[in-house]
């Protein structure tokens, strides 16, 4: 239920950027992202919500998380943008731990 719940809130992330929410785009903007790298982030949060959702597809929407998660995490952290790196280190972390964590037989 948790991976269920975290996946939830990645892909209606991911679907805020996808409808043109003004302030992820001033925000990657500001991170040196083009408009397409937010759409193929949110594409991917969506997707990858979608797959941790579910348990056969659990590891692989958590692996896909983490790729993206940590791409921006690193450009938050080259902009020295603290107050978006540690709420995507969370983010991060949580998906590493579904990738990781054994599932239910």
């Amino acid at each position: 239920m948790i991976y269920a719940l975290l996946g939830a809130a990645f892909a209606v992330a991911g679907a805020d950027k996808l409808m043109g929410n003004e302030q992820y785009e001033d925000m990657f903007e500001d991170l040196g992202w083009s408009h397409e790298g937010m759409t193929a982030v949110a594409a991917a949060e969506v997707a990858g919500g979608l797959m941790l959702g579910l348990r056969r597809t659990r590891r692989l929407g958590a692996a896909v998380l983490a790729g993206t998660s940590a791409a921006v995490l690193m450009s938050e952290v080259k902009h020295h943008e603290s107050k978006l790196a540690g709420p995507r280190g969370f983010l991060l972390a949580a998906a590493l731990i579904a990738l990781v964590a054994p599932g239910k037989k």
